[in-house]
C-alpha cells in the first residue's frame, strides 16, 4: 500500500483511555506518520520503504531514521528501509547518521526494479521470522546484518 499512515506512539491517559482511540486505523497527525510504501500481513505491518529520488541528504537520513525508530518501538518485527532512485551508491552520510533503518538500496535506473523487489521479499521474510520469534519459543543463535 502506498501513502498509508502508521502509528508511532500510543498514550494511555490518567483515566486508562488509549490515544489514539483507533490505533488500527491510524491517521496522519494523530500520533502516526505517513509512509511511502507499507507491506502488511493482515493488519500487521511488516515492511516500510521510504523512497527518495536523485539524492538522499543528511537531513533525510536523520528524519526518516528517527521515524523508523519510533515505528519500531510500536511494531518490534517491522523492517524499515529506504530506496533512493537515480543514484549509484548509498553515500557515507547514511552510515554515519543511520540509527533506525534496516536496509537501504541505491537504484541507478528506476526502470530496473528487480533488485528492489528481491530486497522487499527478503525483508518480508525477515519480519516474519522476527514475528515468529516473538510468538513462539525463540531459538535464534545468530543475528547479523550484511552489506553488499
Amino acid at each position: 500500500m502506498t501513502g498509508e499512515s502508521l502509528i508511532y506512539k500510543i498514550i494511555v491517559n490518567p483515566r486508562g483511555e488509549f490515544f489514539p482511540s483507533e490505533p488500527i486505523e491510524p491517521k496522519r497527525g494523530s500520533l502516526a506518520f505517513q509512509t511511502d510504501l507499507l507491506v502488511k500481513k493482515g493488519r500487521l505491518p511488516l515492511v516500510v520503504v521510504e523512497t527518495k529520488h536523485g539524492r538522499f541528504s543528511t537531513h533525510d537520513v536523520l528524519t526518516y531514521s528517527a521515524k523508523a525508530v519510533k515505528h519500531k518501538e510500536v511494531y518490534p518485527c517491522l523492517r524499515y528501509g529506504v530506496v533512493v532512485g537515480e543514484v549509484n551508491i548509498i553515500s557515507n552520510k547514511f552510515f554515519t547518521h543511520n540509527v533506525g533503518f534496516d536496509f537501504a538500496l541505491a537504484i541507478k535506473d528506476v526502470k530496473k526494479l528487480t533488485s528492489f523487489l528481491r530486497l522487499v521479499k527478503i525483508q518480508i521474510g525477515n519480519a516474519e521470522i522476527l514475528l515468529k520469534n516473538l510468538n513462539e519459543k525463540n531459538k535464534t543463535k545468530c543475528f547479523q546484518q550484511f552489506l553488499r
